[in-house]
Formats: structure tokens, C-alpha cells, sequence
């Protein structure tokens, strides 16, 4: 089987989500321990807030999981096994990624209420749009206007810090919830690059493209170029947002120009806004993606 080439039908969606999700755990358990168990052991937060991280999480995926049960039981009338109901569309992955890219911060009222309010209103849409990065900016938007939106834990609040690559790669910056660990998120990339769960095309030709552009852009505007390409959670949105299962290209040349134009719209965006910027650019590139996949092909075979 070829890695290049991303499988629509000959693997579950229970098969999948489930191999997309256990290899992050290992970032989850980091998140929680950064997010909680240190906060707490230092007096940083109370003791219902080191589990915080966790209740966002696992929280979110109980969420998935009543909107697959509430959509196919109650509105479809299925009455498959429950476990079928469950895993029924990707909607627990979805709600696992969008809580492991979101700040610690977040209102816990808005955040489940948004969440499950989009993730049921997805179920009717088709397909049509990334509805992980559309989730992210309305619950972004309104955390903005309602007190402000920020990604740094109380620890982080309380000093001023200066990364070195070595805390970019083992997580200490301040980002999502579970997303900052670049060695977990490249070891997740590699063991679903090797079991074939995840468009790795997508992920490579948008930080390659993103990597290029802000160097360039750095370099002008004397900005570190490595706190541009690791904040704000852009290598774990690239490699697991961006490559979602049904609203990503899947063919080949479709995946690289996929990842390309994802990488130039965030580029370009960051300028302005570098948290929001690389959703806007999926959810714009996702509503192309099946055109994307028809005609890059016709183009370079002609």
C-alpha cells in the first residue's frame, strides 16, 4: 500500500480515529502534567483546575460521542451496534484535536456549548468545511470580545520567558492545551505515517511552504524565525487539523497543493493574526479541496 496515497474506504472510521487519537496521548499526558500537575504542585491553581486540562478533553470527547449517538439514533433511526453509533463519523476525533489546541483559559460554558452546538450543526453539512478550524475561530472570536484570548497558563503569565529550540521541541512554550510537544507530535507523525492513518503530503508541503515564507519574512523584519514557526500550535494544526479525513485532498498532487496553498493563506494571515491565521487558511482551502483534487491532476497531465 502506498503511504503517498490516502486510503478512503478500505479502513473504518473506528479504525482510524482510534490510531489518530492513541498517538497523541503521549501529548495529552504532557499537556495535563504542564497544564495541571505542575501548576498545582507550584500553588499556581486550585486543585479542581489541575484536572481542567483533562476534563476539556476528555469532556470534548463525550461531546463527540452524544452528538454521533443523539444524530444516528434519534434522527436516523439506526439501530446498529453502539459501538458503530459511536464511530459513525469522525466527530469524538474532531472534538479531541479542537480540545488539544485550545487555551487553558477558555470559559468552560462557552467552550462545550460552541462545541457541541457546531460539532450537531456539522452533521448536516456534508462534509463541506473544516469544522474543526470554523469551531476554533467562533470560540476564539467570542473568548476575544468577552475578556480576551490567550494561550499562556498562570505560570507562564507570571514570568517573562525566552525559548530556546530545545523548549520548542519538549513543550515548555506556552500553546493549546496538549499540542506543544514537537517531539510527541513528530513521533505521532511517524508511527500514522507508517500504520498509513494520516496525509502526510498535507502536512509537509504546508510547513515546508510556511517555514520558507516567514523565513523570508523574518529575515526583512528581524523577528525570530523559530517563536514564528513554533507558537501558536502550527506544526500539531498542520499535521492533525489540516489533514482531516474528509475535507482534505486525498490524491497525491491534490495533498502537496493542498498544503501549499494552506501554507501560503497562513503566511500571509500571520502578518495580521498569527493565532487565527492558520485556520482561516484550512477551512478556505478545505471548501476547494474536492476541485483541488480534480483539476490539479488534469492540469499536470496535460
Amino acid at each position: 500500500m502506498n503511504n503517498n496515497i490516502y486510503v478512503r474506504s478500505s479502513k473504518s472510521i473506528f479504525s482510524i480515529s482510534l490510531t489518530r487519537m492513541l498517538f497523541i496521548v503521549p501529548m495529552i499526558l504532557y499537556g495535563f502534567y504542564k497544564n495541571g500537575i505542575y501548576l498545582y504542585q507550584n500553588n499556581y491553581i486550585s486543585l479542581f483546575n489541575m484536572f481542567r486540562p483533562l476534563i476539556i478533553i476528555f469532556g470534548s470527547a463525550v461531546i463527540g460521542a452524544l452528538i454521533n449517538i443523539i444524530y444516528e439514533i434519534f434522527i436516523k433511526k439506526n439501530k446498529d451496534k453502539l459501538i458503530n453509533i459511536l464511530f459513525s463519523s469522525f466527530t469524538i476525533e474532531y472534538a479531541v484535536l479542537i480540545a488539544c489546541v485550545m487555551s487553558i483559559n477558555v470559559n468552560l460554558l462557552i467552550y462545550f456549548s460552541i462545541l457541541f452546538i457546531l460539532l450537531f450543526i456539522s452533521k448536516f453539512l456534508n462534509n463541506r468545511i473544516n469544522i474543526m478550524a470554523i469551531i476554533f475561530l467562533v470560540i476564539y472570536a467570542i473568548s476575544y470580545f468577552t475578556g480576551g484570548f490567550s494561550f499562556a497558563n498562570n505560570y507562564e503569565n507570571s514570568k517573562v520567558f525566552s525559548y530556546t529550540l530545545m523548549d520548542y521541541f519538549i513543550g515548555r512554550d506556552s500553546g493549546g492545551i496538549a499540542s506543544t510537544h514537537i517531539i510527541f507530535l513528530s513521533l505521532a507523525i511517524f508511527g500514522l505515517f507508517i500504520t498509513n492513518n494520516n496525509k502526510t503530503d498535507i502536512t509537509l508541503s504546508s510547513i515546508v511552504t510556511f517555514v520558507i515564507l516567514m523565513t523570508l519574512v523574518s529575515v526583512f523584519n528581524h523577528v525570530d524565525v523559530i517563536k514564528v514557526i513554533f507558537n501558536n500550535n502550527i506544526p500539531f494544526i498542520f499535521s492533525l487539523i489540516a489533514t482531516d479525513s474528509v475535507t482534505s485532498c486525498y490524491t497525491g498532487k491534490g495533498m502537496i497543493t493542498f498544503g501549499i496553498l494552506i501554507g501560503v493563506i497562513t503566511a500571509l494571515i500571520s502578518i495580521v493574526n498569527p493565532i487565527i491565521a492558520p485556520y482561516i487558511a484550512i477551512a478556505i482551502a478545505s471548501l476547494f479541496n474536492v476541485l483541488i483534487d480534480k483539476y490539479v491532476n488534469i492540469l499536470i497531465k496535460k
